[in-house]
């Protein structure tokens, strides 16, 4: 049962830093949610170590919704991949998806059949709505792998592997639904329309990990989904029926602000508690889950469905019918802009994710993955919505006016650090914490240089990572060529006493038939007769 308790409260605690940049979320969470007709081709990216035998599909092949496409025997630090509808395998080949890097993925391409719409297929639900009250945690651990459901708030980390090792340890949960970020609107929809099935999956997970509270983290600009999910808690406390769950669940309220929706931030504003460094939330018994993941989690464990779809923001002043939509896994971006009737002729850049930390692309062929939680289409995605153009190679210096400390909510030094950076002093940056620098952007926004100073840390990070791995792979070899010398070293000083061994065995065979007239003419005569054995026996 829900211990009595009031239900919604506001926030106690604070995070340093942070900043309250225009937020542009009128222009998508005024429309009811709906689903994006299905492309004609999917794209569905596989990691590229994947050997032909770990393929359960080849070219040819005709899939159905929710099919494997993997065979990864069960392992449970893999990532199940599945076909979001039914269609023909076209080829597997390696596509541009948006990866940071550049580099091509491994890919399934499927082409659908339109003939079936996904928005309209349902399945049953597989237990009760307290069914799964009766399972093992095992058994809701391995169905939410092999659904291959993974955190929905941009991270994209697989699920079961963060419930898997948090067992025993969480008394605490953390249902992240901040949305700080600007434009991105899809987990308020999702609340104000689905905030059972949101309020579900919490349950759910409270179970696997043996929480006794759960804390919804939401912002003050969401007030609908605020009241959508108070009245979800409210029915579900009223609805009769034995509960084996004793929780406390509240909402807590807080000031909208960025970046509270980061993991640590979250935490510290919640529960006024700090992840040390080199630590992670459940060192101090907290798990922190999306809304977007609680609704996959109980679509998975209470309906059976595999996550092949998403609810993604799109948005931007080129859409004219803004909104969140449901969307397959693997829809090009082409497929957006022309269904949505997007100028395709203005699309110049795409941000796939937030402003200030999503991912600038300009190729509309990549597809949609199971991160992408939101896309915009700006005819300028930087001056026209007052947002830094971290591409500019040119800005002014550094005038040392310390906004970008005070906008930090890590509390680092960003000026000392983009001044290691750019003189690359990675000793110096270490210890100056840059690791702890989770690339919000906030320095970058307020920065009246407009210097792209995420950009400066990122490449000093990636710097440091390749040095230490240079210094790895010289200390292995170093190793390595001491092991090698000492083991010559064993090898020459073992046949050195080997051969002193055999000498002197034959130094004292010699003596003994020196010694021995009788013996050494018959050890003679007996040579002879072997030599002639031989001779006999090749002739």
């Amino acid at each position: 049962m829900i211990k009595e308790t009031k239900i919604i409260s506001h926030a106690k605690y604070h995070i340093p830093g942070g900043i309250h940049p225009k937020e542009f979320k009128s222009i998508s969470n005024q429309n009811a949610i709906e689903w994006l007709p299905q492309a004609n081709e999917l794209i569905i990216p596989v990691p590229n170590n994947l050997t032909d035998k770990q393929f359960l599909v080849s070219v040819g092949d005709s899939v159905v919704a929710g099919q494997s496409l993997l065979s990864l025997d069960d392992d449970l630090f893999s990532l199940q991949i599945h076909a979001p509808c039914a269609g023909v395998v076209l080829a597997i080949t390696h596509k541009n998806i948006g990866h940071p890097s550049g580099l091509p993925m491994l890919s399934v391409i499927i082409k659908t059949e339109l003939s079936r719409n996904v928005s309209s297929e349902k399945t049953s639900s597989l237990v009760s709505p307290d069914g799964w009250m009766n399972l093992q945690v095992e058994e809701l651990i391995q169905k939410i792998h092999d659904s291959g459901i993974v955190g929905m708030g941009g991270a994209a980390f697989p699920t079961h592997i963060k419930l898997n090792t948090s067992v025993n340890r969480v008394t605490t949960l953390i249902v992240n639904a901040m949305e700080c970020e600007p434009y991105i609107t899809c987990d308020d929809r999702l609340l104000r329309g689905h905030s059972t099935e949101v309020l579900q999956g919490a349950l759910i997970t409270a179970k696997i990990v043996g929480a006794k509270n759960i804390l919804f983290g939401i912002e003050d600009n969401k007030p609908q989904a605020i009241t959508c999910l108070e009245n979800a808690i409210t029915q579900y406390k009223n609805t009769p029926g034995e509960n084996h769950l004793t929780l406390e669940i509240r909402i807590i309220i807080a000031k909208t602000k960025y970046p509270s929706g980061g993991e640590k931030q979250l935490i510290q504003l919640l529960t006024g508690l700090e992840v040390p460094k080199n630590k992670y939330p459940a060192d101090l018994d907290i798990i922190v889950q999306n809304v977007a993941t609680l609704y996959a989690i109980n679509d998975t464990i209470c309906h059976g469905k595999t996550l092949t779809h998403r609810l993604v923001t799109i948005t931007g002043d080129l859409v004219k019918k803004p909104g969140n939509y449901w969307i397959a896994f693997g829809t090009p971006l082409s497929h957006i802009v022309s269904t949505l009737e997007i100028v395709s002729q203005q699309v110049s850049d795409i941000i796939l994710g937030g402003p200030l930390m999503g991912q600038i692309v300009s190729d509309v062929n990549i597809p949609t993955q199971k991160s992408t939680n939101c896309i915009i289409f700006n005819a300028d995605i930087f001056s026209a919505k007052n947002i830094r153009n971290e591409s500019k190679t040119v800005h002014t210096e550094c005038i040392r006016c310390g906004e970008c400390e005070t906008a930090c909510p890590v509390s680092l030094l960003p000026q000392q650090l983009y001044w290691f950076s750019k003189s690359e002093q990675w000793e110096a940056l270490e210890e100056q914490n840059l690791f702890d620098c989770i690339e919000c952007g906030a320095c970058s926004y307020v920065c009246p240089s407009e210097i792209p100073l995420v950009n400066y840390y990122r490449y000093a990070k990636s710097e440091i990572k390749y040095l230490k791995v240079k210094q790895q792979q010289s200390e292995n070899a170093k190793i390595r060529f001491e092991n090698r010398e000492k083991r010559l070293a064993r090898i020459k000083t073992e046949r050195e006493e080997k051969r002193q061994k055999t000498a002197e065995a034959r130094k004292s065979a010699t003596n003994k038939l020196d010694q021995d007239p009788d013996g050494k003419k018959s050890a003679i005569e007996a040579a002879l007769k072997r030599v002639k054995d031989k001779k006999e026996k090749q002739s």
